[in-house]
């Protein structure tokens, strides 16, 4: 018995806890499932996460991003300048930049043909 418990408060004893329904028992980490059907069922689950399909939804966007941001770096520009060559707002550029905004279809066009006009400049 525990002696921190109150009259109205009980822990219940390892052996309630263990034959409780099986609605009560948490979801199995990975490495003890047993089946195969029990790991499908986690990947599907995994796959339903909203976090996860929009990341690969936007993984193309921030290749681009992350490989405009790195020829900016070596052609040592600012973002201003990199904003004026490209054709949209230093702010928007910024927020491109920081992931916390994703170029929509115009100006993912307008990045990629920045990109490919630089980097054709830069390796020549």
């Amino acid at each position: 018995m525990n002696p921190f418990t109150s009259a109205r408060h009980t822990t219940p004893d390892v052996s309630e806890t263990s034959t409780g329904s099986p609605s009560a028992r948490p979801c199995p980490l990975p490495w003890q499932m047993g089946s195969e059907a029990e790991k499908v069922s986690q990947t599907e689950r995994q796959e339903e996460d909203p976090r996860l399909i929009a990341m690969e939804r936007y993984e193309s966007k921030r290749r681009l991003i992350r490989d405009a941001k790195a020829l900016s770096k070596l052609r040592k520009i600012t973002q201003r300048q990199m904003a004026e060559e490209i054709g949209v707002p230093r702010r928007t550029l910024e927020e491109w930049l920081q992931f916390r905004r994703m170029p929509q279809a115009p100006s993912e066009a307008l990045l990629r043909l920045w990109l490919s006009r630089q980097t054709s400049l830069f390796l020549t």
